[in-house]
């Protein structure tokens, strides 16, 4: 099979592709074409596409599943149950990949994921999508009159299949983190790819045609179609929208302009969905993937109406909750929600607040700093004002440094699967208002040591490293009671250890009182009160909190955790939320012990799952 071109003319074993259209031998041609690559068996490519992902889907589910019932045997029993080593060894080299770090500037300028183990699965899933499309058989017919490129067809088929995907992984609640445990907010990036994919797949499936009749004819009889064939024009909307779509959602653009990027977002979302449809006309029974993304995603937004926001059929219908605003610090301020009726939540979730007033569009997320108890069940979050929303209820602040608003709550959301008191060690990482994330894993925990004690049940956990990084002093405040808390129930059995970056300014401070303190002893004029003043403020700089250490130094993050290295246990888990900075080292020092676990007879290591959860928004 061969092309010759002659200008517009294209033979095909010696039939003019134009001129022979109605000749026996064109359609002997054709019926064997046909027979070769049908069109109706293009239609077992979205097939294999979906076979794919539903694949990928239940493999993560067994994942899922395995964990939640070993954290059950082994929090009732201490043992792990049998098949376990083997699993070990296997997740803790996927873990060895999975969590080191794209470099920053190629996720910053290709909008890549920062997880290697992310970047991963995407560059086989690529593999397998584009092979599966570009490899099998031929890729255009001798004549166009034969039939559709088959590239085209297929290309097209494999990207109405990944629809479905696509609109599952758009919701807050969605059925892939109900199977698989994985929160909507870590699922985001493979949202994006999906999308992306279904793009090139979307423009293999376009540039065919094209080729095809420029072969056969000249830009003026491709414009021709464009005019007179419904199937070309209706192609149009669908495949700007969705490119639209991908590169509106650059993690650039998503900087600059959030707000207006999200509500277009959706709107375009819709029309992408409606203008495919009307494209793909019922061929192939291809809609039937249409309509199956529009069943998940309706069931979806219907289940998030009714269970996760005001529209929930309670008490709470249609009504706000009442936001208590307090003023933090000269950079900060805490959001307290006594009304918590019908909210439940674990360690490490967040929830989306929305404001009546001037900007109730604005719905910002914030992780949940607090956690339910006997004493109190208030739901707090502790803002670090920036931009937008945040800016503006921080300089609507009033002289009684106190507001009221009302609030409407959805969520919660996110998290991590994993139950915390399941493992023997627990370290919990954080700078600045990531502390919200770390700090409800602490309180629960000291829930189950208090629970423990009081039961005499057994307690796995055998200790927790608090670590917080902060630029200034003052913010320890923000929770300094409920560390004292924690710290005076539980003794010994938690570490907390808090690093203020500014160290320049507290050591200017010390030496100033210092300086006086020595001036006033020397001085004939200095009263006893100066002289003992000056020594307490010089000893109030230069000690450390009874209950907590304070470290006036810039800390490493990645010395931290190696400092941590000997109190590993059999079962260790690491919260980590904060910078990029921070987030980056954490990921790259907690690959960096995955070999304990499958060299652990070379290291002499009983260790047998390192586990690392952060907290992060975007992609």
């Amino acid at each position: 099979m061969s092309f010759h071109l002659d200008k517009r003319t294209v033979m095909f074993e010696g039939l003019n592709c134009v001129t022979d259209k109605m000749s026996p031998a064109y359609k002997a041609f054709t019926k064997m074409s046909q027979a070769e690559i049908s069109w109706a068996s293009n239609s077992s490519y979205a097939l294999y596409t979906v076979y794919f992902g539903v694949a990928v889907i239940f493999a993560a589910t067994v994942k899922h599943l395995w964990y939640r019932q070993r954290d059950y045997y082994y929090k009732k029993s201490g043992w792990s149950v049998p098949g376990s080593s083997f699993v070990d060894v296997l997740v803790s080299y996927s873990r060895y990949l999975g969590y080191k770090r794209v470099p920053y500037m190629m996720t910053k300028i290709f909008s890549l994921p920062h997880s290697v183990g992310a970047l991963l699965f995407m560059i086989l899933t690529s593999a397998y999508l584009f092979g599966y499309s570009l490899v099998p058989h031929f890729w255009y017919r001798g004549c166009g009159g034969f039939g559709s490129p088959p590239i085209a067809i297929r290309a097209g088929l494999m990207a109405t299949a990944l629809t479905p995907f696509i609109y599952v992984l758009a919701g807050k609640s969605n059925m892939i983190s109900f199977l698989t445990g994985i929160g909507y907010e870590k699922l985001n990036v493979y949202h994006q790819y999906i999308g992306l994919a279904a793009f090139v797949l979307s423009l293999i499936h376009t540039i065919p045609f094209i080729v095809q009749e420029m072969k056969e004819g000249s830009s003026s009889t491709v414009l021709a179609m464009f005019r007179d064939d419904l199937f070309w024009r209706s192609g149009i909307a669908p495949l700007v929208l969705l490119g639209w779509l991908c590169i509106a959602s650059h993690r650039w653009v998503r900087s600059k302009i959030y707000e207006g990027f999200l509500h277009l977002h959706w709107l375009a979302g819709i029309a992408y969905f409606g203008t495919l449809v009307w494209h793909i006309d019922k061929m192939l029974s291809a809609d039937d993937y249409m309509w199956g993304a529009l069943g998940f995603w309706a069931s979806q937004i219907l289940y998030r109406i009714l269970v996760k926001t005001a529209f929930r059929p309670n008490s709470l219908f249609m009504r706000p909750r009442k936001a208590v605003l307090h003023k933090l610090g000269d950079n900060a301020y805490q959001v307290t929600i006594s009304n918590t009726k019908g909210l439940k939540w674990t360690p490490g979730q967040h929830c989306f607040l929305r404001f009546a007033g001037g900007r109730f569009l604005d719905n910002h997320p914030f992780s949940i700093g607090s956690m339910i108890d006997d004493e109190t069940s208030e739901m707090k979050f502790i803002i670090i004002p920036r931009k937008g929303l945040t800016k503006k209820l921080y300089d609507e602040f009033d002289a009684k440094i106190i507001n009221e608003k009302q609030c409407f709550v959805d969520g919660p959301y996110g998290g991590t699967s994993r139950d915390p008191t399941s493992f023997e060690r627990v370290i919990l990482m954080s700078t600045g208002s990531g502390v919200t994330a770390t700090l409800p894993f602490l309180l629960t925990l000291v829930n189950n040591f208090k629970k423990c004690k009081e039961t005499g049940e057994k307690m796995v956990t055998q200790g927790v490293n608090f670590v917080w990084i902060v630029r200034h002093e003052d913010s320890i405040d923000w929770i300094r009671d409920e560390l004292e808390k924690c710290k005076k129930i539980t003794g010994d059995f938690i570490s907390i250890d808090i690093y203020t970056a500014d160290q320049a300014q507290e050591e200017e401070v010390a030496q100033d009182s210092a300086e006086k303190a020595e001036k006033l002893q020397s001085s004939a004029e200095g009263s006893l009160d100066e002289v003992s003043d000056a020594i307490k403020r010089f000893e109030s700089t230069s000690s450390s909190n009874s209950s907590f250490n304070i470290h006036d130094t810039k800390p490493s993050v990645s010395k931290i955790l190696q400092s941590l290295k000997s109190q590993l246990g059999r079962r260790t888990m690491i919260v980590s939320s904060g910078s990029d900075s921070m987030k980056s080292e954490v990921c790259a020092k907690v690959s960096n012990f995955q070999p304990y676990i499958f060299n652990n007879d070379a290291n002499k290591s009983s260790i047998e799952e390192i586990y690392l959860h952060t907290e992060s928004f975007g992609w």
